[in-house]
């Protein structure tokens, strides 16, 4: 499918289940780049019957590794591609099943503590060209370097499981092709952070990669990447199974720092309150192009409206742990400005949840023709509204 040749390393689906009095909150992580709606609908549900809890209550996001065939997005597709997209769906939902049994099955008593740290393995991906701006590597960029860690602990203090929010696209591989032509698939970036972690504890715990605002960032090393030349002209260039260095690099010095900040946590032994609230915010429409080939920099570009679109808002409040999970990529400069307004001093925020929505950029980048501003079905503006809903949200949860 899609190119892919042969497997580097497997894919996997992670689930954290959460239980305090009579709620029950189930977090899956699933190694594939984006998810539809319909295929979110039909994996809640096995969640719901498999670990026993309400589907309400279920969220799935994606690491949003890049190499990885898109599962559910073939559209019209027959024959051999449908039948190999009906293939992968059917290894997903069994993937799911499994992972959300053992954790039902692995419930015990655990306390939960939080902690944050720095990592410098990502990059703000906008970037100047001579024709406008376009993908790159912008040190000069905003870019949320923070690494937020949930650690759960069992009474006689090991670790159970640990949850990790980065700001950072899984593209290390990103198109990069092999000798034979073909791409490998692989759990990239956060497949190697989340494999670091767990074999740090033995492969003991399970490490979850929730990505953060990551809609303008991406790691710090690619493989396959946009160089600019001293005239700000753009080219391509592919070191091709060499770039898996990198994934293994970045991959140990992302999950270096999470099991640092892991064993600086203090985990309190009270009751910890769990809650789930929601909301919908109505965003004005923006056409996207069906071709993203066509998306080239540019230093004009004429946004067409569409009709009115949603944007769902799930919080999920672990004690004094709030979880803020959306279906849209947001640029990394909202969920700092969010974390930083937070009546939560421990505030998680995390993207890509329950479906992909693609870009919701800041104002700005609709300002300077982004990639992220052309791709996105939001106008100008619904990043900023989305902000004012989400801590309006927590305000009035803080305040119960």
């Amino acid at each position: 499918m899609e190119n892919f040749s042969g497997v580097h390393d497997p894919l996997y689906v992670r689930t954290l289940l959460l239980e305090s009095g009579a709620a029950r909150v189930a977090l899956l992580v699933i190694d594939l780049t984006s998810l539809s709606p319909d295929s979110v609908a039909s994996e809640k549900a096995i969640v719901a019957e498999a670990a026993g809890v309400d589907a309400a209550n279920v969220f799935i996001s994606v690491s949003h590794t890049f190499s990885a065939p898109h599962f559910g997005m073939m559209g019209g597709a027959s024959g051999e591609q449908k039948s190999k997209d009906s293939m992968l769906g059917e290894a997903v939902a069994s993937a799911i099943r499994v992972s959300a049994s053992e954790a039902k099955q692995g419930l015990r008593e655990a306390a939960i503590g939080f902690g944050s740290g720095s990592s410098n393995v990502n990059v703000n991906r906008d970037i100047l060209t001579s024709e406008g701006w376009w993908h790159g590597h912008n040190e000069q960029g905003v870019s949320d370097k923070e690494v937020s860690v949930v650690k759960l602990e069992a009474r006689d203090g090991s670790t159970i499981a640990i949850l990790m929010n980065y700001a950072v696209q899984s593209s290390i591989m990103n198109e990069s092709v092999m000798a034979d032509g073909g791409k490998l698939v692989t759990g990239d970036l956060a497949g190697a952070a989340a494999r670091y972690v767990e074999r740090q504890y033995g492969d003991k715990v399970v490490a979850l990669f929730a990505i953060g605002a990551a809609g303008d960032q991406e790691p710090y090393l690619t493989a396959d990447r946009y160089v600019l030349d001293k005239d700000g002209k753009f080219s391509r260039i592919d070191i091709g199974a060499t770039g898996f260095t990198l994934v293994d690099l970045l991959g140990e010095r992302l999950g270096a720092e999470v099991v640092r900040v892991g064993g600086e946590i203090k985990s309190p032994r009270t009751q910890a309150q769990l809650k789930v609230v929601s909301e919908v915010l109505t965003c004005k429409g923006q056409a996207i192009e069906r071709d993203l080939s066509s998306l080239k920099p540019t230093k004009s570009y004429v946004y067409q409206p569409s009709a009115d679109i949603s944007a769902p808002i799930y919080i999920v409040r672990i004690g004094e742990v709030c979880l803020v999970a959306v279906q849209v990529e947001l640029s990394s400069s909202t969920a700092i400005d969010i974390k930083a307004r937070s009546p939560f001093k421990d505030t998680i925020v995390m993207t890509m949840v329950n479906g992909a929505a693609k870009y919701m950029a800041d104002s700005g980048s609709y300002d300077r023709f982004t990639y992220e501003a052309m791709n996105s079905m939001y106008q100008k503006g619904s990043a900023e509204a989305l902000e004012a809903k989400i801590l309006s949200m927590l305000d009035r949860l803080k305040n119960e």
